[in-house]
C-alpha cells in the first residue's frame, strides 16, 4: 500500500538530522499537522486541541507561530518552526510551544505557562510581565497541569534554560475568546518582541 504524498514528505522531514546546527529560536504551533501526523509517527494520544464554537486551537496556533516567525526573521534571527509531531532533536537559544487553553468550566481558566526543570525563572517572569501588560484576564499560574510541567516536546529541544510553553488564554471562555481571536497576529508579534528582548537585551 502506498503512503499518501503528505505522509511521505512528513516522514522524510522527520528523518533529517535536525539539531545539527543551533538556531536562535524554535517555535512550535501546538497541534499543527494533526491528525495526519499521528499514525505515521506512532502518536498514542492524538490530541487535536481545544475548540469554542467554530474556532479551533489547531487553526489559531499556526497563525500566531507564523506571525512570530516572520517578525523574528525580519529582525535577523534564525527560527526553526515545528509542527505537533516530528522526529529529531533541536538546539536553540530559546524554545517556545504555543497553545490556547480550554476548561470544562468556562472562564475558570486563563493564561498560564509551563516549563521543564532547569528553566531560568527570570525568563518565565519576563514573559509573564510582558503578556500581563496586554492580556486583560486572569493569569492562572505556572505548570498548573501535568501536560504543562511534562510537555512531551520539551525533550525534543536543548536550550540554555529558556524553554517554555505558553497558554495565551482560555478559548472556552467567551470573553477571552472574543478578545484573542482578532489579535492572533498581534500575539505572534508580542512573542517576537519578547524573544528579541531576551536575545538582544
Amino acid at each position: 500500500m502506498r503512503h499518501p504524498a503528505f505522509v511521505i514528505a512528513l516522514l522524510a522531514l522527520g528523518r533529517q538530522p535536525a539539531g545539527a546546527d543551533q538556531v536562535d529560536v524554535v517555535i512550535q504551533a501546538g497541534h499543527q499537522g494533526r491528525p495526519a501526523s499521528c499514525a505515521p509517527l506512532h502518536v498514542k494520544h492524538c490530541n487535536l486541541g481545544t475548540a469554542a464554537g467554530l474556532q479551533r486551537e489547531i487553526d489559531w496556533t499556526p497563525i500566531v507561530a507564523n506571525a512570530a516567525t516572520e517578525t523574528l526573521r525580519r529582525d535577523g534571527f534564525t527560527v526553526k518552526t515545528r509542527p505537533a509531531d516530528y522526529l529529531g532533536h533541536d538546539r536553540a537559544r530559546i524554545a517556545l510551544f504555543l497553545h490556547f487553553d480550554g476548561s470544562p468550566h468556562p472562564c475558570d481558566g486563563g493564561a498560564s505557562v509551563g516549563f521543564p526543570p532547569g528553566t531560568n525563572h527570570s525568563f518565565v517572569q519576563a514573559w509573564e510581565h510582558r503578556y500581563g501588560a496586554i492580556f486583560p484576564y486572569r493569569f492562572v499560574g505556572e505548570n498548573i497541569s501535568s501536560n504543562e510541567a511534562h510537555y512531551y516536546a520539551y525533550r525534543r529541544v536543548t536550550t540554555p534554560g529558556q524553554t517554555m510553553l505558553i497558554e495565551f488564554g482560555e478559548m472556552t471562555c467567551e470573553k477571552q475568546e472574543r478578545w484573542m481571536q482578532p489579535r492572533l497576529h498581534e500575539l505572534g508579534v508580542a512573542v517576537a518582541r519578547f524573544v528579541r528582548a531576551e536575545l538582544r537585551p
